[in-house]
């Protein structure tokens, strides 16, 4: 039995080509959700998109301060992994659910696999790093997207149980842009025509949580966007709504250069990122995405812990705020050849991974 711990939207949409892999050989799995994303736009329309079965167990635990929310998960998961009895329990990336499944799965004494291992920014001031660092340490199967994590998680003396497989991402990517394309109109109930446009995402606390910060970055991006003739595609996180509001900004940028828009389901996303001039973004899987579907993007954070990508040539760094930097930075990105290579992976990630996992019960 494997045990799939997610919360998150990304962890749905990243667990997906392993849980559709073990569903197509016949084997046992169940899916725990943390209830760490709630609303229908960051959940339930993922699971539908993505045609995976509803969760087994929702832990529901919502919005709180990051350590009653881990010990909200790990108490819920004393108690289903306990009836459950898995033979493995498989988490991916770095956020809170999964620190808490790599901890639950350590003192219940289950091998605990972690999806998209060894990832390192080196910026401990996101939280995400504690998570991911923390949550290696008690892995038995690292399952790394490329040999730049093998090698970290080694400098580490993490080696047991490391094994490069690629990125499910890709697995992920490559299947629903083509859906994407047959099924959603994303584009055009936008009325985005032929408009030349721009993606945004958004949430991190360095970008968001100080009004001055935000208001800077916003005007930077309004200006960056009217001296290159784009619109800006915002898809607004809950969190960075919010953090406009609270701060009086939200009817500034309300129409203008900005759509801003709720948070949209997968393929809706997938088609926005594939018709975009650019992407901009301070997320560490849309980095990934934009790359897979080789879209110029510009990553808003002074680091990253997807490198690859920026050797690749697809993606760069920008943590400023000045419109003329970010206006010359976007120009020569959208005017770079769509040439560069993928280095995470053939799409046949969730293979390797069930091949490792010898799965029999």
């Amino acid at each position: 039995m494997l045990a799939v711990v997610l919360g998150t939207r990304p962890e749905i949409i990243k667990c997906s080509p392993v849980i559709h892999e073990a569903r197509r050989r016949g084997l046992p799995f169940s899916i725990i959700h943390t209830g760490q994303h709630y609303t229908p736009e960051l959940d339930e329309i993922f699971f539908q998109e993505l045609d995976l079965p509803q969760p087994a167990f929702n832990l529901r635990v919502g919005s709180q301060p990051p350590l009653k929310q881990i010990a909200a998960i790990l108490n819920g998961l004393y108690d289903v992994l306990s009836d459950l009895k898995p033979s493995v329990v498989m988490a991916q990336g770095d956020t809170n659910s999964v620190l808490a499944g790599a901890l639950a799965a350590h003192k219940m004494n289950l091998p605990f696999a972690h999806l998209e291992a060894g990832m390192r920014s080196d910026d401990w001031d996101m939280p995400e790093e504690g998570n991911r660092v923390l949550a290696g340490a008690v892995a038995d199967y690292h399952f790394c997207p490329t040999t730049v994590q093998r090698d970290r998680l080694a400098r580490e003396d993490i080696t047991r149980g490391v094994h490069v497989v690629g990125n499910t991402i890709v697995d992920a990517s490559r299947y629903f842009s083509d859906v994407a394309k047959a099924n959603s109109q994303i584009c055009e109930r936008l009325g985005l025509g032929q408009q030349r446009f721009a993606l945004l995402t958004m949430h991190r606390p360095s970008n968001v949580d100080e009004p001055a910060r935000l208001s800077q970055i916003m005007d930077c991006l309004d200006q960056t966007a009217r001296a290159l003739d784009l619109k800006i595609v915002f898809p607004v996180h809950p969190r960075t709504e919010k953090a406009l509001r609270d701060a009086n900004l939200w009817n500034k940028y309300e129409s203008g250069s900005f759509i801003l828009i709720k948070p949209m389901g997968y393929l809706d996303l997938l088609r926005l990122q594939s018709g975009a001039q650019l992407i901009l973004t301070d997320s560490g899987g849309v980095q990934e995405e934009a790359n897979i579907l080789r879209v110029p993007c510009i990553t808003l954070r002074a680091n990253t812990e997807r490198p690859e990508t920026v050797t690749a040539g697809g993606n760069v760094l920008y943590a400023g705020a000045n419109s003329s930097e970010l206006s010359a930075l976007a120009a020569h990105m959208i005017q770079k050849e769509r040439n560069w290579a993928c280095p995470f992976g053939d799409g046949q990630t969730a293979k390797r991974v069930i091949n490792i996992l010898n799965l029999n019960v």
